[in-house]
């Protein structure tokens, strides 16, 4: 067997056994997983929206370091995080479980995929933004993920 056919049996061993034990992952260890994820990218995100709002001074060297963070941690693909059974409070759980997600996650799921993968194409058009030197194109890309992220709390985040 040839070394990059091994090299690809082991990865998509890997992968299969990646996915294997998030879908296993308890539903208060999924919650708590995708809640920190998506607030760390809130965090990042919330200087971007304000700068490219006019509501705080420009600054480049942030933007691109939070944008860039932004691209970083999405690539953490927090959407996996939304097994089954992650869609309510869970009882008897060793953490806070209260969860704002809506259970049409599942139930329209290709709805749900569709809206992730704006997410994707939103990530990526900031972080390549954020590579260029032009400001406009910057705080467009901004608007784009705030639409993209909106989009999905629109459908799938309870109010």
């Amino acid at each position: 067997m040839k070394t990059a056919t091994k090299v690809a049996l082991a990865l998509s061993v890997s992968a299969c056994a990646s996915t294997l034990a998030y879908a296993q992952m308890k539903p208060e260890d999924a919650i708590r997983a995708r809640q920190s994820v998506m607030r760390v990218i809130a965090l990042n995100f919330g200087p971007i929206a304000q700068m490219a709002q006019g509501k705080m001074p420009w600054n480049k060297d942030m933007f691109v370091a939070n944008a860039l963070r932004i691209e970083a941690i999405w690539a953490m693909q927090p959407t996996r995080f939304f097994v089954p059974g992650s869609d309510h409070p869970v009882a008897g759980a060793k953490i806070a479980s209260f969860t704002d997600v809506r259970p049409e996650v599942w139930s329209q799921a290709d709805k749900w995929k569709a809206a992730a993968g704006r997410m994707d194409e939103a990530v990526a058009g900031l972080a390549k933004a954020a590579r260029g030197a032009d400001e406009a194109a910057m705080k467009a890309a901004a608007g784009a993920l705030g639409k993209s992220c909106g989009g999905c709390h629109d459908d799938f985040r309870k109010k």
